[in-house]
């Protein structure tokens, strides 16, 4: 085929151009060569197709070249009709107008004609002023107030809510005015009721209307009367005129002077008079709660967190005692504020906590809490036991207790609260006849306090806590038997004036009269325990313990068996928190007087409870009908 080149256009230079095919290392200078490109004319592609387009520049022929690449570009056309509209809304935009103007969600309604309106755009005015949401509202036709302004004058004068009331046409005296000075006659009755008035209607509060003679004010001085009145605790009158003849008792009177009391006229009070008898002689130790007409106690509660200080507010507060436990049970309210308080540490060991009960201060422990909280109501519940709380599980350990020595009981005791032998800083309150055991006798397993009640039931004794020291006190569960109590000191005396509640609830035991106590080991004892005056015909179980080594434990294990017999009656009590009485903890004898009938009984339990502002102890007596 000829190489022949067509060339639709002469070159831009003026001297002619050589073109040189093949190797173009011996190109002349200033020649123009390809080097295997070549540019081809563009394409547009259409719908997938390829359409050529013609070429502005067009060569013809066909020349060997060594290998080349193509280059060139192209453009797609997606052949979609795309034609404008009269309102195209945005991604966000507002939606366009149908019949009527449409409001934005949040603006104010507004007319849209055409176009369109941004996502965000503000409002157009609306043709009529529309006020903001927050916006005063606009003026009424008649003068509206504002919600909180003060009311508007009407016709006649109105007083304000809380002004002082309008005074009436006859003038109205003040509740607590002195009283006015009326007609001349004077009329003694101090409550003496007012009579009303035909015409006048007086104010709610006001005071009674006149009266026709004098009256007093309700709290003003007494009326003077024709003999001076004087209170009820006044000093006797003079004696009138007259002999008198005074007769030596043959007795020593109980009182001084004579009773003997002479009234002129009759006493408008209560004439109930007590006396005390001078020659009455209180055993010591007795708490005598006097007869009155009226118990006033100022209660108070207060809790106190040893260890930082803090206070913590009681709404409400409990615990309580009986014989048979050897710490005290407590819970109490406190409100919310409290929780950060009373939850510190409380997961790692007991918060000590100082409860004061009217004056008296108990060591107590929180072992548990938690909170209520709801809707205006968040309170948080605590409960807990007392100080000696730590020598129980879980916060004691569980220990081997033996003896190899001989030891008294008192001693065993002691050696119950050691470990290693080292003491633990608790003591023992030892309130019992002591007795020797030999060693190797007792052994226990259990924690410090379970050692301490083993040895506390061979003798049948009770253990009670002391209110604030570290120690425990051991006390005989009878301090005698019932139908010996008459010969002994009550602790408390306690008439039915004192009481609030009373609960009397029957009940009877089998009537034993005779017990046998032995011991379990090779120095244990056999014996026996008779109630003296009785045939011992009837016996109760034997009882047996390895402490029983001498005949002093046996009579001291025997005399509760044969006190729990018999007819009984559980008397219940609720009474204040005197601060003569205190709190009248399991283990006192009680003698309750209500009229002609007494009862004496050992109290067998005691529960504190307070909601504020009442405060209240409710004991139980264990009472027997020979005693």
């Amino acid at each position: 085929m000829p190489n022949e080149l067509v060339f639709d256009r002469a070159p831009l230079t003026g001297s002619p151009v050589e073109l040189v095919f093949g190797d173009d290392a011996a190109a002349p200078s200033g020649a123009v060569y390809a080097s295997g490109f070549i540019a081809l004319p563009s394409f547009l592609l259409l719908g997938g197709a390829v359409a050529k387009r013609p070429p502005k520049n067009v060569a013809s022929g066909r020349i060997p070249l060594p290998t080349f690449a193509l280059s060139g570009s192209s453009r797609y056309d997606s052949a979609v009709f795309r034609p404008l509209v009269g309102r195209a809304a945005t991604g966000w935009q507002v939606a366009r107008q149908i019949e009527g103007g449409a409001a934005a969600r949040h603006q104010s309604a507004q007319r849209a004609h055409v176009g369109r309106v941004s996502a965000w755009q503000t409002a157009a005015p609306a043709s009529s002023s529309t006020a903001t949401a927050w916006q005063d509202s606009s003026r009424a036709r008649a003068a509206a107030a504002a919600m909180y302004q003060a009311a508007l004058q009407l016709e006649a004068g109105t007083g304000i809510r809380h002004q002082e009331a309008v005074r009436a046409r006859t003038a109205a005296a003040a509740r607590w005015q002195a009283a006015q000075r009326l007609a001349p006659v004077p009329v003694s009755v101090r409550y003496q009721e007012a009579e009303r008035l035909r015409r006048e209607v007086r104010a709610n509060w006001q005071e009674a209307q006149r009266l026709q003679a004098r009256h007093a004010d309700r709290f003003g001085a007494a009326l003077q009367l024709d003999v001076g009145s004087v209170s009820r605790w006044q000093a006797a009158m003079y004696p009138l005129p007259g002999r008198s003849v005074i007769v030596p008792p043959v007795d020593e009177p109980c009182y001084e002077p004579s009773t003997h009391l002479i009234f002129r006229e009759r006493p408008q009070y209560s004439a109930a008079l007590v006396f005390s008898c001078e020659r009455h002689v209180v055993p010591p130790g007795t708490v005598v709660v006097p007869v009155l007409e009226v118990y006033t106690v100022q209660n108070s509660i207060s809790l106190v967190r040893l260890d930082s200080g803090e206070a913590l507010e009681a709404l409400a507060f409990s615990m309580s005692l009986d014989a048979d436990s050897w710490t005290w049970r407590w819970s109490a309210t406190l409100p919310g504020a409290a929780w950060p308080v009373i939850r510190r540490g409380i997961h790692v060991a007991p918060v000590d906590i100082l409860a004061t009960v009217n004056g008296v201060p108990y060591r107590l422990t929180a072992t548990d809490c938690s909170r209520d909280r709801r809707f205006a109501d968040n309170k948080v519940q605590v409960q807990g036991r007392g100080r000696a709380a730590l020598l129980d599980s879980p916060y004691s350990q569980i220990l081997n207790h033996a003896v190899a020595d001989t030891r008294s009981v008192a001693q065993l005791l002691d050696l119950a609260l050691t470990y290693n032998g080292v003491g633990i800083g608790w003591s023992v309150d030892f309130g019992l006849m002591d007795w020797t055991v030999p060693g190797g006798t007792w052994a226990f397993q259990g924690s410090h306090i379970g050692a301490v009640l083993d040895i506390a039931s061979a003798a049948g004794a009770i253990v009670q806590p002391h209110a604030t020291d570290a120690t425990l006190r051991v006390l005989p569960r009878y301090p005698a038997a019932p139908w010996q109590w008459a010969t002994l000191a009550p602790d408390f005396v306690l008439p039915a004036a004192a009481v609030a509640v009373e609960g009397i609830a029957q009940k009877t035991r089998p009537d034993y009269n005779r017990v046998f106590v032995a011991g379990t080991t090779g120095d244990g004892v056999l014996g026996q325990v008779t109630r003296a005056g009785t045939a011992g015909d009837s016996v109760a179980d034997m009882v047996t313990h390895a402490l029983m080594t001498d005949v002093v434990g046996v009579a001291q294990r025997g005399l509760p068996i044969l006190s729990d017999t018999g007819a009984q009656a559980d008397v219940t009590l609720s009474l204040q928190v005197r601060p003569d009485t205190g709190v009248i903890q399991p283990g006192a004898l009680v003698q309750y007087e209500e009229g002609a009938e007494t009862f004496l009984g050992l109290v067998r339990s005691v529960a504190v409870n307070w909601q504020r502002p009442v405060l209240r102890q409710s004991i139980t007596l264990e009472t027997h009908m020979e005693a």
